[in-house]
């Protein structure tokens, strides 16, 4: 998680744009506990995980519309919606991120 964070400064400090998602809360079996994060860039790639799968794919889907918007958002999700096995619930917070330069 320190490389993640550190990841977040930089981020800011080079006036870059990404999405920080953070696993807010689990329900049932899901592939990841709270407090699991991932960041997302502008491209689609990622550093850190969430747990993978289609939880994981679509919430880097959201977290690019989110910075297209620049809005930070709350995800609630059922993942036998998400045709994942585990079947429990999840709420992601999908924060978007601004660097400013100068």
């Amino acid at each position: 998680m320190e490389g993640l964070l550190k990841e977040v400064v930089d981020i800011y400090r080079r006036g870059e744009e990404a999405v920080l998602v953070t696993l807010c809360s689990t329900r049932g079996s899901t592939p990841r506990k709270a407090g699991a994060k991932m960041l997302v860039y502008p491209d689609g790639k990622i550093k850190g995980t969430i747990g993978g799968g289609e939880l994981e794919y679509r919430a880097i889907n959201k977290a690019l519309e989110v910075m297209k918007k620049k809005e930070s958002i709350l995800w609630e999700t059922k993942l036998i919606e998400l045709e994942m096995v585990c079947g429990g619930a999840c709420t992601l917070y999908l924060e978007y991120l601004r660097g400013k330069c100068g």
